[in-house]
């Protein structure tokens, strides 16, 4: 934790106002915090609590069994005892030790082993409490609360942003134009602290403006300036790409209208796909039309 002890943390404070340089700044990319940990560990604490349980210990030493036998690669004569039965304490202790101190990637290892026994659980149980669709409803509120750049579906972890967005987006960040990457960075910022999508697809948006004003040294510069600007230099299907996203910003369903995409119910998908889409536009006119203005 960078020599800290306690990391402090407010949506939206101080340190985010500031300004972010890297996609990671806000979004959990290749780690977790400790504030996303224990939450994660609060979770998977709770699940394991509301097991049913009956007169030999029933689910709560099926699931304590599966941990040691499938998922540490152990045998039954691992498992701590209290008496007759199981140590939950000192296994739960083992579990936090997983959560908080283990690679990421064996942390989302271990969240999918769970997915695999509550599914078996459910089964026991003729679904009567539906522990494997409250257990990833529950993980993946932790995942959106706190910028997890992943999600499951389908009962596995998968990135929402892939490593060639998240490069482009970095590029979109450094852009020299300290225009362009303010308004990408309160992009982010709105998307993922604020949870603001509308304002965030306003921003990506604007961002794009902000590299056709200077392309066309024209402070009025709008997308459409841009597709006049890339007017039979491009591949026709990225032309029709291009269009579609100044549609979204100037038709009558437009960004810039009332009851449009970014007017009062944008979602984090269309945002996100504004975020990224903006980006690669800034990028390709900036590589490709910069030199000859």
């Amino acid at each position: 934790m960078n020599g800290k002890d306690i990391e402090i943390h407010v949506k939206g404070g101080f340190s985010e106002r500031k300004g972010i340089k890297h996609f990671s700044d806000i979004v959990q990319v290749n780690s977790l915090n400790e504030r996303t940990r224990n939450k994660l560990y609060s979770v998977i604490s709770e699940s394991f609590d509301e097991l049913y349980v009956d007169y030999d210990g029933g689910l709560k030493d099926e699931f304590v069994e599966y941990l040691y036998k499938e998922l540490f690669s152990k045998t039954e004569r691992d498992i701590p005892k209290w008496g007759n039965g199981y140590d939950y304490e000192e296994v739960f202790n083992t579990v936090y030790t997983i959560i908080i101190q283990y690679d990421y990637t064996d942390i989302f290892t271990f969240i999918e082993g769970i997915i695999k026994f509550l599914d078996i659980a459910d089964k026991a149980t003729y679904n009567r409490y539906n522990y494997k669709n409250e257990y990833i409803k529950a993980i993946s509120n932790v995942f959106k609360k706190e910028n997890v750049n992943y999600r499951i579906i389908n009962e596995k972890i998968t990135d929402i942003v892939d490593e060639q967005q998240i490069s482009s987006i970095e590029e979109t960040l450094n852009n020299p134009h300290k225009e362009v990457s303010r308004h990408y960075s309160k992009a982010i910022e709105q998307l993922y602290s604020l949870k603001d999508f509308d304002n965030s697809i306003k921003e990506s948006i604007s961002s794009v403006e902000a590299m056709c004003q200077i392309l066309t040294k024209n402070s009025k510069a709008t997308l459409g300036d841009a597709l006049k600007l890339l007017k039979d230099k491009i591949h026709p299907a990225m032309k029709s790409a291009f269009e579609k996203l100044y549609g979204y910003t100037s038709d009558a369903n437009g960004i810039r209208h009332a009851n449009g995409l970014g007017e009062g119910d944008s979602t984090f998908e269309e945002a996100k796909y504004m975020l990224i889409s903006c980006s690669a536009f800034v990028n390709y006119l900036k590589e490709n039309f910069e030199e000859e203005k």
